[in-house]
């Protein structure tokens, strides 16, 4: 890459137009000049744009790549060490990771970057670095790369799964759980909990999900990292609850609450909060859901995710249609989609859609039914929601069926087939 390519690369990536980036050092033409290769930059030029740019004048110029890859290759390495990165650093990634050709690098220098921007929701920017990566990065690896292919490959398995594409996430993490070796290693549990979370999404029976999370939580024991220990057991009541076993998901949940004494991580308080309540709501005991779900939203600002509030507020809403209080289900549905307008959560926003249906169809009003399940079937299918667009459309289907509307029922039912995950 030349240097006038280099420096229009790095102004599009921070965002700044010709304009911006030269105002007080020269005029546009002469940056025109310089970023289509007419002319060379001058010294002092390179100087003033690189300070403007925020990055080192060498990475800017040096195109001796014998001295930038272990540059490179420290900034990959701390950040995959300690998680931090400066915004200096990652500029200088972004921009060089276009022109290295050493596979050991690739996979470093693109995982980071994927980690990092999903990691941080930028999911509108690291979305290009994903496919480029896709494209640059041969589908087959020498075996002495598989530590870094690994990092790479759960970078990807982490996007997709904060993207909730869980078909793309479970076929990454099937193909690292095949890279590893026979001897389980705290690797081998960070795979086996994140196979039960995408099983937990695809299939509606979770017992492969179970099996992956206790094979998870022994090998987390084993190595006493508690807090994945927990992390675990949380799992484990979520799966149990789903399954309606809810002396099981209580257990857990207690044994996970136990294990937090000597824990202060406040970030588990509303989680555990948000448990007993799916678990009270499961039994029909509707007051101590809704005191649970209340003080969930209360601790909701400790949630390392902020967009698990919003299964807080479904959760209320479904308890709501149970009471037929309508100001209060209305209440709670517009803040969960004034929180979806900030926060992308694809599961939450269709199931809602679908609730949004429910209540349409319970006060009569079937147009407002058919409208809202139609979009909600829209919206997963875009949002390749599969099991729940099975589980919608089969509904509308059976719906349009019994109002003898055979050629749409026979259209949804056929949509609930083709996206069956059992």
């Amino acid at each position: 890459m030349n240097i006038g390519e280099r420096i229009r690369q790095m102004r599009i990536h921070k965002e700044f137009t010709q304009g911006e980036l030269v105002s007080g050092i020269c005029s546009i033409t002469y940056l025109s000049r310089i970023e289509n290769g007419q002319i060379k930059p001058s010294a002092s030029f390179l100087e003033k744009v690189a300070e403007k740019l925020d990055i080192d004048y060498n990475f800017l110029v040096d195109a001796d790549y014998e001295d930038i890859e272990p540059m490179l290759l420290g900034i990959c390495n701390k950040y995959k060490n300690d998680k931090s990165i400066s915004e200096k650093d990652l500029s200088s990634l972004e921009l060089y990771v276009r022109d290295i050709d050493s596979i050991l690098l690739l996979l470093k220098a693109y995982g980071v970057l994927i980690y990092y921007h999903s990691r941080n929701n930028n999911f509108s920017h690291v979305e290009p670095i994903v496919n480029q990566a896709s494209q640059v990065i041969p589908n087959q690896i020498d075996s002495q790369y598989n530590e870094d292919l690994i990092y790479y490959l759960m970078a990807r398995g982490h996007y997709f799964y904060r993207k909730q594409d869980y078909m793309a996430a479970h076929e990454i993490y099937v193909k690292v759980e095949s890279l590893l070796g026979l001897e389980e290693t705290i690797q081998h549990a960070n795979i086996y909990y994140n196979l039960c979370h995408v099983n937990k999404e695809l299939y509606k029976d979770k017992s492969i999900s179970r099996l992956y999370a206790r094979k998870a939580y022994k090998i987390f024991l084993k190595f006493n990292i508690k807090n994945r220990v927990i992390d675990t057991l949380l799992m484990l009541t979520i799966l149990y609850d789903l399954d309606a076993l809810y002396d099981k998901a209580l257990e857990c949940l207690q044994q996970a609450e136990s294990g937090l004494e000597d824990n202060n991580n406040s970030m588990y308080s509303p989680i555990i909060s948000y448990n007993y309540g799916k678990i009270y709501q499961g039994l029909k005991d509707y007051t101590n859901a809704i005191k649970y779900y209340e003080e969930c939203l209360q601790l909701s600002e400790f949630l390392q995710q902020k967009h698990q509030k919003v299964y807080t507020l479904r959760s209320l809403i479904e308890i709501h249609i149970e009471f037929k209080d309508w100001k209060t289900v209305n209440k709670f549905m517009d803040e969960a989609f004034d929180f979806l307008s900030i926060f992308d959560v694809p599961y939450a926003q269709v199931q809602l859609y679908g609730l949004k249906g429910k209540i349409s169809k319970l006060r009569g009003d079937d147009y407002g039914y058919e409208k809202h399940m139609q979009k909600a079937i829209e919206m997963g299918l875009e949002k390749k929601q599969y099991p729940l667009v099975s589980e919608l459309a089969h509904e509308l289907g059976d719906y349009f069926f019994d109002n003898r509307a055979y050629k749409m029922s026979a259209k949804y039912l056929k949509i609930s087939i083709e996206n069956s995950m059992n």
